[in-house]
């Protein structure tokens, strides 16, 4: 007879990680139901592309599920997959800062949207991509993600106080750049 394990916490699936193999899929397959939304939206609204949203959202999951092996206890499994998201994204952001392209190789993609809210979803993606990494960060995980403010800061690893600036400053940056394409809009 199989297990019924939704309603299990993380943290019992987290052990069930250990377990057999057909209890370990179970046990993982029901974590990632649970939280790969969430995981997965923050990926893409970090990266600069698809591609690599993809990428570290596989392999945040893949990370999890062999930790298993070496972390004894599991307290809080979303914050504990946002932070290896985190990380990983870092990395990559790391890696490619460090990485040179030729002025030749940037293109801009031009972009006719043929509805307002398309446009105006896109100019949002494009001001979050000119806020400093830290308050992107921050307003993703407030605003797309929906944690709470104690919950970003146990995934950052920082104090609610900071969260709350961070978030706080990323909506007033927002506000300025899109203030002018807002009232083209209203036009």
């Amino acid at each position: 007879m199989a297990m019924d394990l939704t309603r299990r916490s993380d943290e019992e699936l987290y052990m069930m990680l250990r377990g057999s193999r057909d209890l370990a899929h179970g046990a993982f397959d029901e974590i990632y139901a649970r939280h790969s939304s969430r995981v997965y939206l923050y990926c893409k609204r970090m990266t600069s592309s698809e591609e690599m949203a993809e990428d570290i959202y596989q392999e945040t999951f893949v990370r999890f599920y062999n930790s298993a092996a070496q972390v004894e206890t599991m307290t809080n499994a979303a914050a504990y997959l946002l932070r290896i998201a985190r990380n990983l994204c870092l990395n990559e952001r790391q890696r490619k800062h460090n990485a040179t392209v030729p002025l030749e190789e940037i293109h801009i993609p031009a972009c006719h949207p043929t509805y307002e809210s398309n446009e105006l979803l896109k100019l949002i993606e494009t001001a979050l991509e000119t806020l400093p990494e830290e308050y992107r960060e921050a307003f993703v995980l407030k605003e797309y993600i929906n944690l709470s403010y104690n919950e970003i800061a146990a995934v950052i690893g920082t104090t609610m106080p900071v969260i709350r600036t961070r978030i706080y400053r990323a909506k007033a940056k927002l506000r300025g750049i899109l203030a002018p394409y807002l009232e083209d809009l209203q036009k």
